[in-house]
């Protein structure tokens, strides 16, 4: 397959394959919301005055922190069923969903460390504080749309997945660097996106400091 051919292939599955990097948004997305909601109720715990609270709330942002999410990717997996029932109704269990949670938890380690400071600089005062939370968050935004890659391994339907289904549909060995490539050219787009978001995030907060 000559180079024009394999371009023309690439157009012809990218549909496809955009399907599946909405995917990866959306487990990318969802846990970062959900685990700054969680991580802001462990952090307040930890700002409080009341120690046992906070000594609690950091054991469990420490946890969260320091396992990695490939981990919790097999160990959700594997835990949460295939199907449950509710009122008589067999439901199935979407394994999106399971990334979903299983990238949640390290989101809310960070987010829990990053509202302990930000709290504990709200109560001194300190200007702009907002802007260095949104400058972080959003960096760790990157590393989490990053880390939806790995959630093929448990089966979910992303883009990586979706790459391996063109390759084996194609059957041509010489599309496979191609395929991922592309998939790569996805990533680094977004990574490029959201790290300029970032940089414009960080000179809004710089010039308001020198202001």
């Amino acid at each position: 397959m000559g180079a024009q051919e394999q371009l023309s292939t690439l157009l012809l599955w990218t549909p496809f394959l955009a399907e599946g990097f909405l995917i990866n948004l959306l487990i990318s997305f969802a846990p970062m919301l959900l685990g700054t909601l969680l991580g802001w109720g462990l952090g307040s715990l930890r700002a409080s005055q009341h120690i046992r609270a906070g000594y609690i709330a950091g054991s469990v942002t420490s946890l969260f922190r320091n396992i990695p999410s490939f981990v919790f990717l097999f160990y959700i997996a594997f835990l949460t069923p295939m199907e449950f029932s509710w009122q008589g109704e067999v439901y199935s269990f979407p394994i999106w969903l399971k990334a979903t949670l299983a990238l949640t938890v390290p989101v809310i380690g960070f987010a829990s460390d990053q509202i302990t400071t930000l709290l504990s600089e709200l109560r001194e005062n300190k200007d702009n504080c907002w802007g260095m939370f949104s400058i972080a968050w959003t960096q760790y935004l990157l590393v989490v749309v990053m880390a939806s890659a790995t959630a093929s391994v448990i089966g979910v339907d992303e883009i990586v997945s979706r790459a391996n289904t063109v390759i084996a549909a194609v059957r041509d060995p010489s599309l496979m660097l191609w395929v991922y490539g592309y998939v790569a050219a996805w990533f680094l787009l977004t990574g490029s996106l959201i790290s300029t978001l970032a940089r414009v995030i960080e000179l809004r907060y710089q010039r308001s400091t020198q202001a």
